[in-house]
Formats: C-alpha cells, sequence, structure tokens
C-alpha cells in the first residue's frame, strides 16, 4: 500500500505544475504501473467518470459565465446606450432588463409571456431594452426590419407589433408580417417605406456583431439588472429579478 501511495503521489507531481522531488522520479515500468492502477481504479468504481464529466461541464459553464460578464463590461454603452433601441418602460427604472430577441424564436414567445407579467407587475419600476437578433433566417431579418421601421411610428406602435409578431407562431412571410401589423395599428405602406432604408440593416448588423462579441449564440438572451440568463429560463429571470428589486 506504501508504495501505491508512492506511485500514485509521483504521478500527481508529474501532473501537475510543479517540480517533482527527485526521488518521484518515474521509470517506465513504474509509469505503467499506475497507469494500470488507474485503470483498475476507474473500472471499480465507473462513478467517478460521471463526477469527472459533471465536475468539466460546470467548469466549463463558469468559464462562460466570466467570458459573459467581461463582454458586458466592456460594451455598456454599446448594451444599454443605444438610443435605437426599442424601450418599454421609463429611462430611470430601478431594473433594466435587456434581450436578445428573435421573432421566430418560440422559446421567445415563452419568454415574453414572463416579461408582460414582470411589467404588469412592477410597471415603472422596470424597463426593457430589445436588442433585435434575427438568427432564424432571412423571414426572422425581415420582421426585424419590420419592427425597427415601425418603432419610427412610436413606442406605443412598435410595444404593439412586437406582441403581435412574437406571440404568432408559425413563419413569418411578408404578406403575414403586413397583416399583424395592420393588427398592431401600424402604417403598413410608411413601414414597408421605412423598411428599405439601409440604416436599418447596419443597425441589425451591428446587434449582430455585438452579439457575436458577447458570446451570445441563440435567443432568446437576457440580461437582467446586469445578471446573464441565457435561454426562457422563467425560474432564472424570476430570481434574478426578485434578487435586483431586492438589492
Amino acid at each position: 500500500m506504501t508504495r501505491v501511495i508512492a506511485l500514485l503521489a509521483a504521478a500527481a507531481f508529474l501532473l501537475g505544475c510543479q517540480q517533482a522531488p527527485a526521488d518521484a522520479q518515474l521509470t517506465e515500468p513504474e509509469r505503467d504501473e499506475v497507469r494500470e492502477l488507474v485503470r483498475e481504479y476507474i473500472l471499480s468504481n465507473p462513478e467517478i467518470i460521471e463526477e469527472a464529466l459533471i465536475e468539466l461541464q460546470r467548469r466549463a459553464r463558469d468559464r462562460e459565465m466570466r467570458s459573459f460578464y467581461t463582454a458586458i463590461e466592456a460594451n455598456h454603452d454599446a448594451i444599454y446606450g443605444d438610443p435605437r433601441d426599442a424601450r418599454i418602460g421609463p429611462d430611470d427604472a430601478d431594473i433594466i432588463i435587456v434581450e436578445f430577441v428573435d421573432y421566430k424564436c418560440s422559446y421567445c414567445r415563452i419568454a415574453a409571456e414572463w416579461l408582460d407579467s414582470a411589467t404588469e407587475r412592477y410597471g415603472d419600476r422596470v424597463q426593457i431594452i430589445f436588442k433585435e437578433y434575427p438568427v432564424l433566417g432571412s423571414d426572422s431579418i425581415e420582421a426585424a426590419r419590420a419592427a425597427l421601421a415601425a418603432l419610427r411610428q412610436g413606442e406605443d406602435v412598435y410595444r404593439a407589433f412586437h406582441h403581435e409578431m412574437i406571440t404568432a407562431s408559425g413563419p413569418l412571410p411578408s404578406g403575414r408580417i403586413d397583416s399583424l401589423a395592420q393588427m398592431a395599428g401600424v402604417d403598413v405602406a410608411q413601414m414597408r417605406e421605412d423598411m428599405q432604408d439601409p440604416a436599418l440593416m447596419a443597425q441589425i448588423g451591428e446587434v449582430r456583431t455585438l452579439g457575436q462579441v458577447m458570446g451570445v449564440t441563440g435567443t432568446p438572451f437576457f440580461i437582467v439588472d446586469g445578471r446573464v440568463i441565457p435561454g426562457a429560463n422563467e425560474l432564472g429571470l424570476e430570481q434574478a429579478l426578485q434578487a435586483a428589486l431586492a438589492g
């Protein structure tokens, strides 16, 4: 047993980032012996593989979250200070929620219910900033352009149109976008004219670049009072909101 411990300790030194003492240097036969000991231990205790995978996943999530927060700090003005973004709620709200959204995203529809609930419950204490982030094809891009064009007709018009599109299921071809816009009170002819403005695609492109820099790989993607919540994680969103309101 003493020899086994010595061999494993020596192997730990070799695998680490520190210099092993002279008596911990292993010969090739000893290395083979260590490998066999490790193999036998893993075969006898296969649950350690699962534990190791869980730990690897945890470390990967931690690295990902640290990357998100570093990116938020580096891109604070682009995230919170772009006057072209649609906003619901007052500029002096206690809590700011940022959402990267795609109108064809089914999970965005789920998250929209939570957003509606948050604004109903807390009113002017909450402001929502929408980042048009179309990642699901040409229909998504056209819907984002239409939303930004509708925003030029007023935030109330945008809000109604946003609600119609985000709660609609299925494809969003041009005709359906126009129909939803009409239902929301949008001047459709003006919207279509404004959609031709290259500035709208430039804005969408800049948001895409921002998302890529931040590591946003899908929608919805939320920042709730500085806390990152990827996906339609209602429990995570609610916990982040309550923590922000309590703080």
